[in-house]
């Protein structure tokens, strides 16, 4: 296990050709709720730190499961869009697996977490940047997974990317500009 992840973040053209090739979903799973659960751990208890244990994990574990069906529509979305662009059939379930992977840069990330938290003051600056670093290396990693599994090349898959994640704003904040423009007319 510990060679594919490093074959995954470190050496992604073969890390990740292999695991679309062998798709593994519960070992798939498993990364993805030890690297972002201990990632969103260290966030939510200093965010809820007045909160008792319970609320703090039944937090957690909300956030994972969004986290979770998020991933899993948006790699159905990705197979859809490169279908309906002709991009030839590829494996969704060896896509959902290398998905499930992306949230390996957090386990790395984890450490200055927790860096940022236990010195405290300025040092609490570490958690955006951090989020903003892993959530980058993140699309990297989706760019190289749609690459691997569709054996398309970087270029193709990072514009079939960008194009999906802009669909996905249209489709989230459109109607919640509409809702807030709404709203604002009516007390108005």
């Amino acid at each position: 296990m510990r060679r594919k992840s490093f074959d995954v973040l470190f050496e992604t053209k073969t890390g990740m050709a292999e695991l679309a090739l062998n798709p593994t979903l519960w070992r798939s799973l498993f990364y993805f709720t030890i690297s972002l659960g201990s990632f969103i751990g260290v966030c939510t208890n200093v965010i809820f730190s007045q909160q008792t244990l319970g609320i703090r994990f039944a937090v957690l574990v909300g956030i994972l499961v969004i986290k979770a069906v998020g991933m899993t529509v948006f790699g159905c979305f990705l197979h859809g869009l490169i279908d309906a662009f002709g991009g030839g059939a590829g494996n969704v379930r060896g896509l959902l697996c290398i998905l499930g992977f992306t949230a390996l840069p957090f386990l790395v990330l984890t450490p200055v977490a927790l860096l940022g938290v236990k010195l405290g003051g300025l040092w609490l600056l570490l958690l955006p940047l951090v989020m903003v670093f892993g959530g980058i290396w993140c699309v990297y990693l989706i760019i190289r997974a749609v690459e691997a599994v569709y054996l398309i090349n970087f270029g193709r898959a990072a514009a079939i990317v960008v194009f999906g994640f802009s669909l996905w704003l249209i489709i989230f904040l459109v109607p919640l500009y509409m809702f807030v423009r709404m709203l604002a007319l009516s007390f108005f």
